[in-house]
Order: C-alpha cells, then sequence, then structure tokens
C-alpha cells in the first residue's frame, strides 16, 4: 500500500516525514504533549484480547468470519484479523474491496448485489489476473441474476463460474428475498444462468427492528428461523451443494443467534457458517457494550478506540466545552461517553460528566459540583458505533496501556 511516511496530512501526528515503519521507535507518548488534540488512540492490549475472544469462539462453536472491513478500512488491521484465523473480509461495495485486493487479500465477499459496470469489469480483470482470487457476490433477484449471467457471457469462458450467494431480507429491511418461493426463483434463475454459481444464502440481522434488546434478539432468531427453512428447501431441490453450502449471517450484536440456529440446531447436510462481524475487534463504550453477545463474559471484550480532547473553557458552572466535536468522534448511536480525566500526567476514571451535544469541533459537557475539571485538562472520550470514528482518521496511533505510541495504522475510507 502507499502513503509509507507520516506527513502533515496526518492529523494530530508530530509533523517530520517519520517513516510509518518506524512511528513506534520515536519516543512519541499520545498525552505527554507530543501530539495535536483532538486525537485518535487504539489500544494495543485491547485489540489482541478482542482478536483472542473471536478467534476462540469461533473454533469452539466451528464457525468461520470473515469480518465486515468497512468498521477500520485498514489493511494493517484485517492483516492482523487473517493472521489470527479470519476465513476472509466482507466489504459492502467494490470500493471497498479494491483496498483489500490492493493489499493482497484473497478471498472477499461483498455483501451486496453488484450491478454497476466499471465495477462488474473491475472484478472481472482482478479474477482474470489472479486465479485463485475468490470474490463472492450477492443476489436477491433474477434482474440481477441476468445482468451477472449477461457480462460473465461478454467476458468469454476462460474465468471460473462466479460465486454467488442468494441475500435473504425482511420485510422493511435492505435488501434480499422476502419469501421462500422468491429465493427458489432466483436460484433457479442461477442454475439456467451461464457463468454463475450458486454457493450459499446470505443475511443481515443487525437492523432488525424492535423496541428493547429483547425483542430485537427475539425478531431477529424469528428471521434466523425462516432463513433455516429457505436453506433446507434449497439443499432438498439440490439447489446448493450437499457440502459446504456457506450460510453467512451476523453483525457484532446477535451473532451468539447465529451460531445457535445454524451450528448448535442444525440437524442436516454439512455447511459452513461464516459470520461477519466487523467491530469486535475493538468493541466499544455504548452501542456494543449494550449488545455484544461477549458483553458480561469473563474475560471480557475490551473498548479499544477512544479519542483525547482538551478543555477549552469552562464557561458556566456546570458547564465545560471541549476541543471535539462530530468531526472528530462518532455520534450516531451515541453521544460520546467521558470516561477519564488527565491532569499533570495523571489519569484518573471519571463518573458523572456528560456529553449533551456537539457541533462539527466541539462537545458541550455537563460537569457536576463533585467532579474537578479545569481548563487544559485531558477527557477521554469512549466511542459508541466504531466505525464513524474511523472514518474520521487516515492515520491512527496504537498505544500500549501508558499510552506510549507503539505503531499506526492508515485507513482508506
Amino acid at each position: 500500500m502507499t502513503d509509507a511516511v507520516v506527513t502533515w496530512r496526518d492529523r494530530a501526528f508530530p509533523d517530520g516525514g517519520v517513516p510509518l515503519a518506524e512511528v513506534g521507535a520515536q519516543g512519541w507518548n499520545l498525552l505527554n504533549g507530543d501530539f495535536h488534540l483532538p486525537v485518535v488512540a487504539l489500544r494495543e492490549n485491547a485489540i489482541e484480547r478482542n482478536l483472542r475472544l473471536m478467534r476462540d469462539y469461533c473454533a469452539r462453536h466451528d464457525v468461520l468470519i470473515a469480518p465486515h472491513a468497512k468498521t477500520t478500512m485498514s489493511p494493517a488491521l484485517v492483516e492482523r484479523q487473517l493472521a489470527a484465523g479470519a476465513w476472509g473480509v466482507t466489504v459492502a461495495n467494490v470500493q471497498q474491496a479494491r483496498v483489500f485486493l490492493m493489499a493482497g487479500v484473497q478471498r472477499i465477499l461483498i455483501a451486496n448485489p453488484v450491478v454497476g459496470p466499471a465495477d462488474l469489469r473491475y472484478l472481472e480483470a482482478c479474477r482474470r489476473a489472479d486465479p485463485d482470487l475468490q470474490v463472492l457476490m450477492l443476489v436477491d433477484s433474477v434482474e440481477t441474476v441476468s445482468m451477472l449471467a449477461d457480462r460473465a457471457v461478454a467476458a468469454g469462458g476462460d474465468l471460473r463460474p462466479q460465486a454467488v450467494m442468494i441475500e435473504l431480507g425482511y420485510s422493511g429491511g435492505r435488501g434480499g428475498v422476502r419469501s421462500t418461493e422468491e429465493a427458489v426463483r432466483v436460484a433457479r434463475a442461477v442454475h439456467e444462468a451461464d457463468g454463475l454459481q450458486l454457493v450459499g444464502l446470505e443475511g443481515y440481522e443487525g437492523l432488525v427492528p424492535g423496541a428493547d434488546l429483547d425483542e430485537r434478539r427475539r425478531r431477529v432468531a424469528e428471521f434466523l428461523g425462516w432463513s433455516a427453512t429457505v436453506l433446507h428447501d434449497l439443499l432438498d431441490r439440490g439447489m446448493l451443494p450437499a457440502r459446504g453450502a456457506l450460510v453467512s449471517f451476523g453483525g457484532s450484536s446477535y451473532f451468539d443467534l447465529v451460531v445457535t440456529q445454524f451450528r448448535e440446531a442444525w440437524r442436516g447436510q454439512r455447511i459452513e457458517v461464516v459470520l461477519r462481524s466487523g467491530c469486535y475487534l475493538t468493541h466499544d463504550h455504548g452501542l456494543y457494550a449494550r449488545t455484544s453477545p461477549f458483553s458480561g463474559q469473563v474475560p471480557a471484550p475490551l473498548p479499544a478506540l477512544e479519542v483525547w480532547a482538551e478543555v477549552l473553557s469552562r464557561p458556566d458552572p456546570g458547564r465545560a466545552i471541549l476541543g471535539a466535536g462530530r468531526r472528530d468522534v462518532s455520534t450516531d448511536a451515541d453521544l460520546p461517553l467521558p470516561v477519564a480525566v488527565r491532569r499533570d500526567g495523571h489519569t484518573r476514571p471519571v463518573a458523572g460528566l456528560q456529553v449533551t451535544a456537539v457541533n462539527d469541533q466541539h462537545a458541550m459537557v455537563a460537569v457536576p459540583e463533585n467532579v474537578s475539571l479545569e481548563v487544559g485538562d485531558l477527557v477521554c472520550l469512549g466511542v459508541s458505533h466504531p466505525c464513524t470514528t474511523f472514518d474520521k482518521w487516515r492515520l491512527i496511533p496504537v498505544v500500549a496501556d501508558t499510552y506510549e505510541v507503539t505503531d499506526a495504522v492508515r485507513t482508506y475510507f
């Protein structure tokens, strides 16, 4: 990949043109005045723990994982996930796939239909250049199947058939067939098409609605139960491989229900279950702290991603202004969560601080009378939904527990 040198474009980092590979040798400390603030950080010990948790979980339950790389869009972090046993990676579109194809990833699941001419030509060229490359696409209509088949015919007969998976969906959701009959119709269209091969089923349960977590989990289980009936039907009809059919579900909140439905309760022919959680790598302080199946277990996952900001002003009693806002930290799932304060080189956990509003570059914080907070203090903001913090930073320092900078990883959004 490119961008091998730290430059002025890498916000928060010291200037000086340091090679990326030598960042860990500079003796920098994130919080002792070497970095401009606000600054994001990845905690090394948390990443390692979370990698081990998912590796061990997959091994224990005999499932695979193709982590959704949209979370980090970082080849360096995806390389660590692959080294920890990931089966492949998931992306949302061809633009994201390009990043990881350039990084040498050999198995990519594109978790959406691909219909654009430029996208199809690009993937065709990649597959032609590397016959071992595995790219899986989704289909949820006979129209999509027809488009892919037309492209396969135009490409000629020297390529292996394009592997596709039927996407299953639910009423009011995103893509995906809504009935068993529709799934059978799409499967039949794939079998009748030249240049395509049906290898499995896919769905995404992470946005199933519900009034609370218990209701959402119940509705997710219902959706997965129906998906299992579709799988049985297609297997019985001989429309999926008798052994090794792929079944892929599993965001970061309900992958335990996927395991229950498709591994623990499975009483049919052999299938391969592929989870797609991406946010397990960093966990968080909010959304996934509440919903991850790993939360509450021992050892528990650790939030690895955080943003540090200075207290710029105490304009009113009970109110502080931080120098970080929606340009710096996630605000789409929850407002940032203050978890620690640093003063005079000492960091202490803090409770009671609450971010009440954010602007582009500022956070407004309610400060109880019993909490000491002064101008110049540093506040650690915990993250809820890490995806939308990663996409704000093109170079992220990796730190030890004492905030010595040991490495840095690039993102390519």
